[in-house]
């Protein structure tokens, strides 16, 4: 009898060590996949704050640089070397000596855009580039592809990102009498409406074509404008002299539906839509399996 109750107590214990070995390995589980899940939004909250430092720092250095030829009644510009590299040319001591200083983006932190942005600022603190009544749009990414900020150099030489723009107090106005509460001499003549259209809009739209005959590739257009976050949805109609196969090169933030078709003579059409809020100009390659490629600017406004 006492030699049951032995090999009972025996196995009871066994038991418990059993259920506390499987108690460990499901506690060890739970704490594993939490640390991991800890360590990927601490990578991408890191990547995030990287993301806003690099394009703070260069909406700042727009700005003192504006400040600059406004001050020395000259010229100061931001030049992109790369796309992660841009030189700021300015007095940075405020001697009268202007100087050029390189800055990079932190790391893995790169322009979107399919164009190097330059930007040159006047005397008066306007842009002097190509296109001065427009606004110069370009987008700066993160190595997560949905995360991106996008900077707006206006023709008058206004920095924003993501169109932040100051907000106007909340103030109470009374009424004015047309004739004999405003000067005259405080207004200005003039009928000219202020041009705020993107600088791509410069490009025009217009066929393209290219190849040799026995494998050319033409589209109906090689400059397209949508809006930003699948606001709307453009197409393009790629055909080719001889049937082929035609692969698309996109990046991150578009869609193109279908990514590969058989084209004849006849065409086909090519959907090409925005997945998030970066804007500005990027680029749409279409390859055909013969040797021809053609490329359509996309330019994503608001």
């Amino acid at each position: 009898m006492s030699a049951n109750r032995q090999g009972t107590q025996d196995n009871s214990r066994g038991h418990q060590r059993g259920v506390g070995v499987v108690e460990l390995i499901i506690v060890i589980a739970i704490v594993g996949i939490l640390a991991a899940i800890a360590v990927i939004n601490f990578r991408r909250a890191s990547v995030s704050m990287r993301l806003q430092n690099s394009v703070r720092q260069l909406a700042s250095f727009m700005e003192r640089a504006r400040l600059d030829a406004v001050r020395r009644h000259s010229t100061s510009s931001i030049t992109f070397s790369n796309t992660n590299t841009y030189v700021v040319r300015m007095d940075f001591t405020n001697t009268g000596a202007v100087t050029d200083r390189t800055y990079t983006f932190q790391p893995d932190i790169q322009l979107a855009s399919a164009d190097l942005p330059n930007v040159t600022f006047d005397w008066r603190g306007r842009t002097s580039s190509a296109g001065t009544i427009c606004v110069t749009t370009f987008s700066v990414k993160s190595t997560n592809p949905n995360e991106g900020l996008s900077v707006d150099v206006s023709g008058s030489g206004d920095v924003t990102v993501e169109n932040q723009l100051p907000s106007l107090p909340n103030v109470s106005y009374t009424n004015v009498n047309s004739s004999s509460g405003v000067n005259i001499r405080a207004g200005v003549s003039g009928s000219t409406v202020p041009d705020n259209s993107p600088c791509v809009d410069v490009a025009g739209v217009m066929t393209g074509d290219s190849g040799p005959p026995s494998c050319g590739i033409h589209s109906d257009k090689t400059v397209l404008y949508i809006k930003k976050n699948g606001g709307a949805t453009g197409s393009v109609l790629i055909s080719m002299s001889v049937p082929s196969l035609i692969t698309v090169t996109k990046p991150s933030n578009l869609t193109v539906s279908p990514t590969s078709a058989s084209v004849t003579n006849a065409g086909s059409t090519f959907l090409i839509t925005s997945t998030n809020t970066l804007r500005g100009p990027f680029n749409v390659t279409f390859a055909s399996q013969c040797g021809s490629s053609l490329t359509v600017r996309v330019n994503v406004t608001n």
